[in-house]
C-alpha cells in the first residue's frame, strides 16, 4: 500500500480541494451552500488529482524523464510499482473519478442539457489529467501545463462548484476562479523551476524551461500577487459585481485577517529567489528545499481559502 500512497502524492491534495472550497465559500456568501454538492465535489477533485499524479508518474517514466533525473521518489522510476500495476491504478482511479462525478451531478442538477454539459466537462478533466504527460501529444511537454492548471484547478473547480450549488455565475466568481488558477499555476511553476535542467535534457519544454530562471522567477511573482489580489477582491465585490464595497472597516478587517497569508506568500517568494539563485538541483538532497516550497505554497493557498470561509461566516 505504501508505494500507492507515495505515488498518490498526498501533499498535492490541498491544492486540489482549494478550488472546490473557494467555490463553495462564494456560494455560502450567496446563501446557496449545499453539503450534498460539496462532499462529492471534494471526492471527485481528490481522485482527479491522484489520477493526474499516477499519469504523470507513468508518462514521465515511459519518456525516460524520471530516469534521467534520478527520481527515486517516483513509484515507477524507483521500481516500487510496475508499468502494468500503474496502468491498473490509472484505470481504477479514472472510474472512481467518474463515479463520484456522477454522484455530484445527480445531487446537483436534473438530467438535462446542464447535466450533459458537466458530464462532458468531467470527462474532459479525466482526459486532461491522463494526457498531461502520457502519449506523443502530452501537452506538459509543450509548455501547456500552466494553461491546464489555470483552467481546471482554477476556473472549472471554483466556477463549476459555485454553479452546481447556485445555478448561476457572476463576475466575482470568475475573478475568484481566475485568481485561484493563477496561484495553482504558481505551484506548477515551482515544480518546473526545480526540474528545469532535467526537463531540458528530456525534451520537456515547460513554460519555465522556455523562459529561463530569471524570467520564470518574475513570472512566479506575478502569479502570486495577481492570484492573491484577484481572490481578495472577489470577496469585497458587492452583490456579484466587481464593485468594491464602500465599507472601509470591513476591508481593513479582511486585510488584517489575511495578513498571515500575505506574510507566508512573501516568505515563499523570498525562498524561491534564493533557490533560483542556487541553481537547479542535481541530487535528491538538493530537491528537498524545492519540495518543501511546493508543500508550503499549496498549504498557504488552502489556508487562504479557509480564511475566506471564516471571513464569509463572520461578515455575512
Amino acid at each position: 500500500m505504501k508505494p500507492w500512497i507515495n505515488a498518490a502524492r498526498l501533499r498535492t491534495l490541498p491544492l486540489a480541494i482549494s478550488g472546490i472550497l473557494l467555490g463553495a465559500a462564494i456560494a455560502y456568501l450567496n446563501k446557496n451552500f449545499k453539503w450534498e454538492v460539496l462532499a462529492p465535489a471534494l471526492l471527485t477533485a481528490v481522485f482527479l488529482q491522484i489520477l493526474s499524479n499516477f499519469a504523470n508518474d507513468y508518462g514521465d517514466f515511459k519518456k525516460g524523464t524520471d530516469q534521467k533525473a534520478n527520481r527515486k521518489d517516483r513509484a515507477l522510476a524507483s521500481g516500487a510499482l510496475t508499468l502494468k500495476q500503474m496502468r491498473w491504478g490509472i484505470a481504477v482511479v479514472s472510474l472512481l473519478s467518474m463515479a463520484f462525478g456522477l454522484v455530484l451531478l445527480y445531487n446537483a442538477v436534473d438530467f438535462n442539457s446542464t447535466f450533459l454539459f458537466f458530464f462532458i466537462l468531467g470527462m474532459s478533466a479525466i482526459a486532461a489529467a491522463i494526457k498531461y504527460t502520457i502519449g506523443r501529444g502530452a501537452y506538459a511537454y509543450y509548455g501547456l501545463g500552466d494553461v491546464f492548471v489555470f483552467v481546471f484547478f482554477g476556473m472549472v473547480a471554483v466556477c463549476g462548484t459555485h454553479y452546481l450549488m447556485c445555478g448561476y455565475l457572476q463576475p466575482r466568481i470568475w475573478l475568484a476562479g481566475g485568481g485561484l488558477g493563477l496561484l495553482s499555476a504558481a505551484v506548477l511553476n515551482v515544480n518546473n523551476l526545480r526540474d528545469m535542467e532535467t526537463d531540458r535534457e528530456s525534451g520537456k519544454r515547460t513554460l519555465a524551461q522556455r523562459m529561463g530562471f530569471r524570467l520564470a522567477l518574475f513570472y512566479h511573482r506575478l502569479l502570486l500577487v495577481g492570484g492573491f489580489l484577484a481572490v481578495f477582491i472577489s470577496f469585497l465585490s458587492e452583490n456579484g459585481q466587481l464593485q468594491i464595497r464602500p465599507n472601509v472597516t470591513e476591508a481593513m478587517m479582511l486585510l488584517l485577517a489575511y495578513s498571515p497569508v500575505i506574510i507566508l506568500l512573501a516568505g515563499h517568494g523570498n525562498a524561491m529567489r534564493d533557490l533560483v539563485a542556487s541553481g537547479a538541483p542535481q541530487s535528491h538532497e538538493q530537491r528537498i528545499p524545492w519540495n518543501a516550497q511546493l508543500r508550503n505554497l499549496s498549504m498557504t493557498i488552502l489556508l487562504m481559502v479557509l480564511f475566506y470561509w471564516v471571513t464569509s461566516i463572520l461578515f455575512v
